[in-house]
């Protein structure tokens, strides 16, 4: 067998051909196998993993192909380069070639000095798994293995299998009650793309609903990141030219709601990046999305299964029938590091089963890489001195919040050149993107996407003239207001009182005072409408303080903060326009 290693995916129209001729050769050929997937992650992801391509030929016929990659921060190991992307990964073989395949590929790695090879996302019921262990003792490397994921699938089975599948799926309450609240509001259709040109323009409302379905519940998509996108938009074009995309919507109105990127490939069906308004998710339209797929599936007799892919959500437990699972293997040619894999798998899977424990760990890790952001952003010194502060803080402390009234604003005010505006669904998302590497800048937009699916404020963004926001502002009821600076809840007699709150301006906008501007246009905004504005910062926040008196707002009081041994106590301190 005869192995050419390349360090690119070519364009090669007839490696195209001979590869995906494999592909159908497989056991359960995947549309994550073919040579459109792999040559979209390496033009994807060029920037951190460079591809590593084996390919075995048998007399001048192409036999194997293994499409792995090196990640840059360890060079000694080579991983699937579909395996942040795929939701099942293998090496690539007639079934009877998988042992000499496997073989060729070991020895060719060994020959340029990797030490480790990690198969994650490898499907249970590959022959690579059986011909594993043989090849790997015979080339001299070490085997680690677990349990990985277990991918639901909807099975269609024969024609009364189909209807009792229809039946079934059409009595799921949560999706019943769904469609019936969607059908009040208008027409219910599901409608497919599948064509070149349709990718962009699909690939946008699906990137932006899935970031803010993310940061309504306190994370951060991947699809924030350049690199995620661009291998959407790339896989989405390769696998439309090839017949094999599948972009479904739920649409009321005419209006799309919720979408499957999906892919059809052979007999199957991929769910696989399902997504929807966080507005109607009181609907359940991702549920109700997949149920209709469900029942259009079985209603076409060319497919036999819809598979659910990877993912632990309950809604696909309730949906799928069968299970398909995968693998995660790592070999190692130092015996030392596969004992530490074993004990690292052992440990992860004996965790998962007592899972207020393995929540505690969780949290504790998320603490612990909380704190290590924060040393990168400010420095170990500032860290320390804010711990060092909270620890005698508890033992005596003083904090004071001053709080601003805004004075009379008349309509044409010199400071109003820049349109402060509603804050949109499409605002959040385009500066989560926009900061994806920023960690306080995704906490913020966390809090204000949060903020806006309860509707309990009012946001606002300053737009400059080309439409780039520099500052975000929020605005809601003096009276209950909570003062998260203090933990104290303020109260006002006065039902028309509003105050301006959680205002925030990008790094790249700052230093040019977007923050007064935006504050006294919000204060100009609110009398309009009859309301008397305030505002408040902390004592010490010199720059905000600049800012509000910058925009015109009189100083009234101030809220004192005394705490002793964890006992606080909040005083008032009423002032004159003079500070205290």
């Amino acid at each position: 067998m005869r192995v050419t290693i390349l360090n690119e995916v070519p364009e090669d129209p007839e490696l195209s051909v001979a590869w995906n001729e494999l592909v159908w050769r497989m056991e359960h050929p995947e549309v994550f196998f073919t040579y459109q997937w792999a040559l979209a992650a390496s033009r994807a992801f060029r920037e951190s993993l460079h591809p590593l391509l084996f390919l075995m030929h048998d007399s001048d016929q192409l036999s194997g192909v293994a499409a792995l990659a090196i990640d840059l921060n360890m060079p000694k190991r080579a991983v699937f380069l579909g395996a942040s992307t795929a939701d099942y990964c293998d090496v690539l073989s007639a079934t009877e070639n998988r042992g000499l395949t496997l073989d060729a590929l070991l020895r060719e790695m060994k020959k340029l000095g990797l030490r480790d090879l990690v198969l994650a996302n490898l499907p249970s019921d590959s022959s690579t798994l059986m011909e594993l262990p043989r090849v790997a003792r015979s080339c001299g490397f070490h085997r680690a293995s677990r349990a990985a994921y277990e991918c639901p699938v909807v099975e269609f089975g024969n024609e009364q299998q189909r209807k009792d599948l229809v039946r079934a799926v059409a009595h799921k309450e949560r999706e019943k009650r769904g469609l019936k609240r969607l059908g009040m509001a208008g027409s219910i259709q599901v409608t497919h793309a599948n064509a070149p040109e349709q990718v962009e323009q699909n690939l946008k409302s699906i990137v932006h609903t899935q970031v803010l379905r993310f940061l309504a519940t306190d994370r951060v998509s991947p699809l924030v990141h350049a690199e995620r996108r661009t291998f959407l938009k790339e896989v989405g074009s390769l696998l439309a030219q090839a017949g094999w995309l599948k972009i479904s919507r739920l649409e009321v109105n005419g209006e799309p709601i919720a979408w499957n990127y999906g892919f059809r490939f052979g007999d199957s069906w991929l769910w696989y990046l399902p997504t929807f308004q966080v507005q109607h998710e009181d609907s359940s339209p991702g549920s109700c999305l997949l149920r209709l797929l469900v029942e259009e599936g079985c209603a076409d007799a060319s497919l036999r299964r819809l598979d659910l892919g990877l993912g632990g959500e309950s809604y696909k437990d309730r949906f799928g029938n069968a299970l398909r699972r995968t693998c995660y293997v790592e070999l190692s040619r130092s015996f030392a590091q596969c004992i530490a894999n074993i004990s690292r798998q052992a440990l992860t899977s004996n965790i998962a089963r007592f899972p207020r424990f393995e929540k505690k760990l969780r949290r504790a890790r998320d603490l612990a890489r909380a704190l290590r952001t924060r040393i990168q952003e400010t420095g170990i010194a500032a860290v320390s001195e804010h711990l060092f502060r909270r620890l005698t803080g508890y033992f005596k402390s003083q904090d004071e919040v001053l709080v601003f009234e805004a004075p009379e604003i008349g309509a044409h005010d010199p400071l109003a050149s820049i349109q402060l505006s509603p804050l949109s669904w499409d605002n959040l998302a385009e500066a989560a993107i926009d900061h994806a590497c920023d960690p306080s800048a995704l906490r913020y937009l966390m809090r204000c996407a949060q903020r806006k699916k309860l509707g309990v404020a009012s946001g606002f963004v300053l737009a400059e003239p080309a439409r780039t926001p520099v500052h975000y502002l929020w605005v809601t009821s003096f009276d209950g207001f909570h003062l998260s600076e203090l933990n104290h809840t303020l109260d006002c007699a006065d039902p028309t009182a509003a105050v301006i709150f959680d205002c925030w301006t990008p790094v790249k906008s700052r230093g040019r005072g977007h923050y007064a501007t935006a504050i006294r246009q919000a204060a100009a905004n609110l009398q309009r409408e009859g309301r008397k504005a305030w505002v408040f910062t902390a004592a010490t926040n010199l720059s905000s303080v600049r800012g509000i008196l910058k925009a015109g707002f009189e100083y009234r009081f101030s809220l004192v903060r005394f705490n002793r041994f964890g006992h606080p106590v909040v005083i008032r301190r009423d002032g004159t326009n003079s500070l205290p």
